[in-house]
């Protein structure tokens, strides 16, 4: 399983969960998405091996051309699985394209740069592939999708934070104050939501920003690598959980 790493399949999460918010709020039929969100799962996979091979922050054991190999072919069976997307509504071109534009960006220029590189980051992972499966229509709508964003900017500072990246350039307790902050930002956004809908399916989304402001009651250094792995067990649990919803 060694060679499997490099392409972290256990982060896929972050782009397959937008397109099953998307397709439950649509109430559209999940096969029919099949193959965008296996589109989007083949550049996010790009994505995180272009990021490996630019940065060079882990001692991998590949050389980059052999990085560039399978991020190129990544990008190429993503663009295949899109075909139909393509056709179906050319303005999807722009969303795909914004999203690697976005995502190539923050690999050379921001990624350095707190708070710019979540955003950078995390909106195309959330907003496009969530674009590509339905437009929002209405106040409720956007209020999910503000809610996904708001989810994934607090999910990429905590993760920063524990990595010690770009965040940890502010003081420990700027950081506590930026990680407390979106957390309440996230929390409240999720209540709003539920007000609206009362779906009882989003009550699981709620344990992110509560445990962030557990951890973070007091500041912290950024040692408890445990924390991180804790969030992405959580984040696949709930991508599982939104798949069987849906074919259920």
């Amino acid at each position: 399983m060694e060679r499997w790493k490099i392409v972290r399949l256990d982060y896929l999460f972050s782009v397959i969960i937008p397109c099953l918010i998307a397709i439950y709020i649509s109430g559209n039929d999940l096969l029919v998405h099949l193959k965008t969100m296996a589109g989007w799962a083949f550049l996010g996979i790009a994505g995180n091996v272009i990021n490996d091979a630019i940065d060079k922050d882990r001692d991998l054991g590949w050389h980059v051309k052999e990085l560039i190999a399978i991020s190129l072919g990544s990008i190429l069976l993503a663009m295949l699985c899109f075909v139909d997307l393509f056709v179906e509504n050319p303005v999807n071109i722009m969303w795909i394209c914004l999203a690697i534009a976005l995502v190539l960006l923050y690999c050379v220029k921001f990624k350095k740069h707190a708070i710019t590189s979540t955003i950078v980051q995390v909106t195309p992972e959330i907003m496009f592939p969530f674009f590509t499966i339905y437009m929002p229509v209405n106040f409720v709508d956007w209020c999910w999708l503000i809610s996904l964003l708001l989810f994934g900017y607090l999910s990429q500072l905590t993760h920063e934070a524990i990595d010690g990246e770009a965040i940890t350039k502010f003081s420990k307790r700027q950081v506590q104050a930026i990680i407390i902050l979106f957390s309440i930002l996230t929390l409240a956004s999720g209540v709003i939501l539920f007000a609206l809908t009362l779906d009882w399916n989003i009550v699981p989304f709620a344990l992110v920003p509560l445990a962030t402001i557990y951890i973070f009651r007091a500041p912290r250094d950024h040692t408890a690598r445990n924390i991180k792995d804790v969030g992405i067990i959580l984040g696949n649990f709930f991508m599982i959980y939104f798949t069987i919803l849906l074919l259920a």
